[in-house]
């Protein structure tokens, strides 16, 4: 009788705490917020992605390399996809703007463009991680991150080797492996970079 009781009790409990727990958290004056719709799906998609729920992104080229601890980096949503190698996202409290790391995507009014962009929507989704290097923010004040999928696949990578992206050459914990990846993607003749757009060039 008492556990009858004292289960819809406890239960009222732990949504009140969720619901405290959940509630929106303000970006600082510039009108967005995570709801807690988005906190719980962050939550839920977190949850997937470390039980092994989620695949990894369908048909990526040998290569394509993964983290080794996704589930030791910070989850972020992703609120725009901007172009091909920059996305705003929501953090610790406010929208961000991150420019990957990695990577050089052709602007807005060159080839592959936009390209470039609909591949890094899809690779992106809803939810990433980011990882930090050594230089923190660019010239524009731009947070630099390398960009992985749910699941720890570097996103960076993918546009590489996909054809999509050039890799950045300077600096970098990732320099080496991207640049062997656009090695092998313009042997390849993989994607808009590299494909049958190049041929004349």
């Amino acid at each position: 009788m008492l556990f009858t009781l004292a289960l819809p009790v406890a239960l009222l409990a732990l949504t009140g705490l969720l619901i405290v727990l959940l509630t929106p958290i303000s970006t600082g004056g510039d009108g967005e917020e995570l709801t807690q719709q988005e906190l719980v799906a962050t939550a839920t998609a977190l949850a997937k992605a470390y039980a092994g729920d989620e695949h990894p992104p369908a048909e990526l080229p040998p290569g394509v390399f993964k983290h080794p601890q996704p589930e030791s980096l910070p989850a972020v949503v992703v609120m725009e996809v901007i172009d091909g190698d920059t996305i705003e996202v929501q953090l610790a409290g406010k929208r961000e703007t991150v420019r990957y790391y990695g990577i050089d995507t052709p602007e807005r009014q060159e080839p592959c463009y936009e390209e470039a962009k609909k591949r890094n929507e899809e690779l992106a989704g809803r939810h990433v991680l980011l990882v930090a290097d050594a230089r923190d923010r660019d010239s524009g004040g731009r947070l630099l991150r390398y960009v992985f999928t749910l699941d720890g696949y570097s996103i960076d990578a993918a546009l590489v080797a996909e054809g999509f992206a050039h890799a950045w050459t300077s600096d970098g914990s990732y320099r080496d492996a991207l640049m062997a990846l656009e090695e092998e993607a313009q042997r390849e003749g993989r994607g808009c970079l590299w494909g049958a757009a190049e041929e004349g060039g």
